[in-house]
């Protein structure tokens, strides 16, 4: 067992040091601090979901009490990305953390709905792709990586002499469809640089080959959508704009007309509009019009891809959503994965369906992954030739797998768990651990 972090690991020495509050060893709520010299940071703030005993969606949010323990100030929250497991936590914790969040503006915007509009809130600090910002004795490098929602990003920081790249969530794709793609010239210049540590996406590195582009996905789904029948609802990651504009896209070609069904997709249209991700080409009719067309004519776009209690397609599978009824000879299209922890939450939504009559398309042809199997990790580091890796983002078996690959190419590192203060200053070791845990929000 390792001991409890010393006053002057936190306080005084150089490091750098990692110290991850969640995201390890888990899927979902990451955060994790970066400190040197007494100077911590934070990147990302993020939720998990997980299913309990009585089959019902919990959401947690990391604890801080370490903070207090260790009399931890962070005086930045750096994010790369807006999905929930990155943000979500946010209008939880912003008043504890009471420091400054630097993110694009994108993903400010997706921040932004998420708090009280009647009360001032944390202060916001708009990043451009490629922008290099000095906090502390950090300088922090926002790089664009192509992912499954606009403008995620990698972050590298450079403090005490050191080279630290935070992977954040990625993918490699060379047809996203929407956004722009991953800035390779930048990371093979930060291999030639030298990377010291990688600290990784470890989601699918137990999986073989390489990524789906969304443009495969476009064509896939255009292909099912046309075996449709009745009415049909179509279910993805209400973040995935790249998705969103294929459907549209490919309901107008077969003559069926979209709308959308579900809080967490109206958040993301409007902030992608506003963004410019998508465009007025990409028409979503108002729901009481498009639900007077015949059955056959109508496309909707629906929440609840991991059966969340109170989801759209949860409350069509109950009957109980105001915009309609779905009825025998309708069609029901998953565009979308199952997140480890929901599968019996999605077997009894889908029992639901067919007892309906409900048609039900799920192939893996119709989503492709927004993060890195194991021949786009080895991709990325061919690029960065880092010396060490710190498996992230993933349950421990994805974690070890994720380090093996690395050994493979050359790389040591070590499997961390939350609450392990990992000094980066030469080959990563566990220094000390400290206490964590997780909050249960209401919903």
């Amino acid at each position: 067992m390792p001991p409890s972090p010393r006053y002057h690991q936190i306080h005084q020495d150089a490091g750098p040091w990692m110290l991850a509050l969640g995201g390890c060893g888990e899927f979902g709520a990451n955060l994790t601090l970066y400190g040197s010299a007494g100077v911590w940071i934070a990147i990302d703030c993020g939720l998990a979901m997980n299913t309990n005993l009585a089959g019902d969606t919990e959401i947690s949010v990391p604890s801080l009490a370490a903070l207090d323990t260790l009399d931890i100030r962070v005086d930045a929250l750096l994010i790369t990305h807006g999905h929930e497991d990155h943000i979500g936590a946010i209008p939880a914790l912003w008043r504890k953390l009471k420091c400054p969040i630097y993110a694009t503006a994108h993903t400010h915007r997706l921040i932004s709905g998420k708090l009280n509009p009647n009360e001032n809130g944390p202060r916001q600090i708009t990043v451009k792709p490629m922008q290099i910002l000095s906090i502390g004795p950090f300088s922090a490098q926002w790089l664009p990586v192509t992912h499954s929602i606009p403008e995620a990003q990698a972050i590298c920081l450079e403090v005490a002499g050191k080279r630290l790249y935070h992977s954040g969530d990625w993918k490699l794709d060379a047809q996203p469809v929407v956004g722009p793609l991953t800035a390779q010239a930048a990371l093979q210049a930060l291999g030639r640089a030298g990377v010291d540590v990688v600290i990784g996406d470890s989601t699918n590195a137990t999986v073989a080959g390489a990524s789906r582009s969304e443009q495969a996905v476009a064509s896939s789904l255009m292909a099912a959508m046309k075996s449709a029948t009745g009415r049909l609802v179509v279910v993805c990651f209400a973040s995935n704009v790249a998705r969103m504009h294929s459907i549209v896209a490919a309901a107008e070609r077969l003559g069926r007309y979209t709308g959308a069904l579900g809080r967490s997709i109206d958040t993301h249209v409007g902030a992608s509009r506003a963004s410019g991700y998508l465009d007025t080409d990409t028409h979503l009719m108002p729901n009481w019009e498009l639900g007077f067309l015949p059955r056959d004519n109508q496309c909707w776009i629906a929440t609840g891809s991991q059966a969340e209690p109170g989801s759209a397609l949860v409350r069509l599978s109950l009957d109980k959503h105001p915009a309609f009824g779905l009825e025998a000879g309708d069609t029901v299209l998953f565009s979308s994965r199952v997140i480890p922890g929901h599968e019996a939450a999605l077997a009894q939504l889908c029992a639901r369906l067919t007892a309906l009559g409900v048609m039900i398309i799920d192939d893996d042809a119709l989503h492709a992954s927004g993060h890195p199997p194991v021949d786009d990790l080895t991709t990325l580091y061919g690029w960065l030739k880092p010396r060490y890796l710190l498996p992230v983002h993933g349950e421990e078996r994805h974690q070890k797998a994720h380090l093996q690959l690395g050994r493979e190419l050359g790389m040591a590192g070590v499997v961390q768990k939350n609450g392990d203060l990992i000094s980066l200053a030469g080959k990563p070791y566990v220094a000390a651990s400290t206490a964590v845990g997780k909050v249960l929000q209401q919903r």
